[in-house]
């Protein structure tokens, strides 16, 4: 399958990974709209091209997600294909379940994929069909320590999407799940702990954009490496999976 150039819509455009993808669609033939909070990044990534349209938005806001979806479709006529790659991270210290903390990475990373959903969908049904992608985690894979907080909410998005694939196909919308490993963001700059197979931020934007573009598989993740040392940690036995994760702590962890 290959997927023709039309109108894309990346939310988290204005950094990272997402500005990327944004900038790679654009150089391939798409018309890109870009949302994210902050307007100054957006008009960055933007920079004046006709093919890159910025609309600042909020994912916590319900009200300002149907402004912003009524007026890209107003003005490009269609979404071909959605990408929600929002995403809150913060370190956590070991043990720590504060609310609060947990509250601002959920809005974020889970309810605001889950705000865009009902009227996305009825939009994908609306012009016939479309594709859904999110940006989750190879962390979402198990229970990581220290990232309580950010891998449950990976966690809980790929088993959305594991659901929404098979509800959503009679719809003519293809569900897409993306698992990157580390990539070079403004979120992973805040680790303080070794990230193995570091990706290049356009490395990691071509595989995503290839993924979505010539393939239409379900899981799109990377590097390879990365995700069979997760998934055969999730395969392990209890005992051994905990005792190995047991060793994530910091040695000086209580």
């Amino acid at each position: 399958m290959t997927l023709r150039p039309g109108v894309a819509w990346v939310i988290g455009g204005g950094s990272g990974i997402g500005a990327a993808v944004a900038i790679l669609l654009a150089q391939r033939g798409w018309t890109v709209a870009i949302s994210g909070r902050r307007e100054d990044k957006l008009n960055s990534v933007a920079n004046g091209q006709s093919s890159i349209r910025p609309y600042p938005l909020d994912v916590t806001d319900s009200v300002a997600i149907a402004e912003n979806m009524n007026q890209v479709v107003a003005e490009l006529g269609r979404i071909d294909l959605f990408i929600f790659g929002a995403a809150a991270w913060q370190p956590m210290k070991v043990g720590n379940y504060d609310f609060e903390q947990f509250h601002r990475v959920v809005d974020t990373n889970y309810l605001g994929f889950v705000r865009m959903l009902a009227p996305l969908v009825t939009q994908m049904e609306r012009q016939g069909g479309g594709h859904l992608a999110a940006i989750a985690s190879v962390a979402g894979y198990f229970g990581l320590p220290r990232s309580a907080a950010y891998s449950s909410t990976k966690a809980g998005m790929i088993n959305l999407l594991e659901t929404m694939r098979a509800e959503l196909a009679p719809k003519n919308i293809v569900v897409r799940m993306i698992a990157p490993g580390f990539v070079k963001s403004e979120l992973t700059e805040k680790n303080d702990f070794p990230m193995p197979f570091l990706l290049e931020t356009d490395d990691a934007a071509r595989r995503i954009v290839d993924g979505l573009t010539q393939s239409d598989r379900f899981e799109i993740a990377f590097p390879r490496r990365m995700v069979w040392l997760m998934k055969t940690i999730r395969w392990l036995p209890y005992g051994a999976f905990f005792r190995l994760t047991g060793r994530m702590l910091p040695r000086d962890n209580p």
